[in-house]
């Protein structure tokens, strides 16, 4: 697909929906196509950081509040609903004006529903196409499929950034179930903006602390971090996430340096020089970690139970330790350098098919 414009929004839900669509961005852009971004918040000053050339409008998302302890969860969704609807219906708004400004051949979106058109082929890309609920409330789960059922109807394709059969990196939230056999949905292998450099460089850093996700977990996993930092013995360095603040060393010790934010390629070296490392189990995060064969703790976001359940899915594959934020402490931790990456194998950044998905489209 060549010479087209694309509307390219992405939601700010934690910076990993930036990472994982930057393969595909980076590819339009390299093929020849004229591709708008458009975010919000911190995603927004990611996506200016890493693509200056590209044009970016800046339309606020529906932010949603997340319980603080997982059973909570449906309640809490449910009681977002009218913020939920009013917000979408302010991006149906905000994507009838970007198509009467750039007259774009393809809408691309990274889990904001709203953005779609009926004269616009349209994407979605997302991993959950089932919503992992806590025991007891699984019973719940059908109303989330029918949830998603509804949308997909307002897309042409629903890209999931996984393998199709087994092994996979999702599991349930996106395989075994009626949905995951939709005829609008492509698995098109995992994304990584982040890829092993045929000369790695050498693992002199001995822990790596990746602080992500919304807020206000955010903060508080930082708070805790930092004040644990005499725990860690031996080098350490720590990334808080927050690319809206000037990029420079917000603190530095005898022994741990702290970043405000790390963009992609000096992320990509600074966990190909990690021995140990420690982050969210955010799904984007696991195909960065499935790209350097790289083993790591997860601390999952509270209240988020994807998060939670691939942290725990992992451990038991026996791929990945994890540890809940509350329980977290860094003089406790023991890392097991024999659990490895056992999914080798899964494909990763297949842009060559996700380009002749998107050039079916447009022609």
């Amino acid at each position: 697909m060549k010479n087209k414009t694309v509307i390219y929004a992405i939601i700010d839900w934690g910076l990993g929906h930036v990472t994982r669509s930057t393969p595909i961005i980076r590819r339009l852009i390299n093929d020849g196509n004229r591709v708008i971004l458009v975010s919000h918040g911190k995603a927004l000053s990611m996506l200016k950081e890493e693509f200056s050339e590209c044009v970016t409008r800046d339309v606020k998302d529906i932010q949603i509040a997340y319980p603080k302890f997982g059973w909570m969860f449906v309640f809490k969704i449910v009681s977002q609903i009218p913020k939920m609807l009013l917000g979408w219906r302010h991006e149906r708004r905000q994507v009838k004006a970007l198509v009467k400004e750039f007259n774009p051949d393809l809408i691309m979106t990274e889990m904001r529903l709203g953005f779609w058109n009926k004269k616009v082929p349209s994407v979605l890309i997302t991993h959950q196409l089932r919503f992992h609920l806590p025991p007891g409330l699984k019973w719940a789960g059908i109303f989330g499929e029918w949830f998603n059922r509804i949308v997909f109807k307002k897309f042409n394709y629903v890209f999931v950034p996984d393998a199709e059969g087994t092994p996979n990196l999702s599991g349930d939230l996106s395989h075994n179930s009626r949905i995951s056999r939709h005829p609008k949905v492509k698995h098109i292998g995992c994304l990584s903006s982040i890829v092993p450099d045929a000369d790695p460089p050498e693992k002199d850093i001995d822990l790596l602390i990746s602080i992500s996700g919304p807020e206000p977990q955010r903060t508080q996993f930082e708070e805790k971090i930092l004040g644990q930092l005499d725990s860690i013995s031996g080098t350490g360095v720590i990334t808080l996430g927050t690319p809206a603040i000037e990029k420079n060393i917000v603190k530095k010790t005898d022994n741990v340096t702290i970043y405000s934010h790390l963009n992609r390629k000096e992320m990509n070296i600074m966990m190909q020089r990690a021995k140990y490392i420690i982050c969210r189990s955010g799904y984007s995060t696991v195909m960065e970690l499935l790209a350097l064969k790289k083993t790591a703790l997860f601390v999952p976001t509270p209240g988020q139970t994807e998060q939670e359940y691939l942290a725990k899915y992992y451990e038991k594959e026996g791929l990945f330790s994890h540890c809940t934020q509350d329980k977290f402490d860094l003089k406790d931790i023991h890392f097991n350098s024999d659990r490895r990456i056992a999914k080798e194998h899964i494909p990763i950044n297949q842009l060559d098919l996700i380009n002749e998905l998107l050039e079916s489209l447009c022609t």
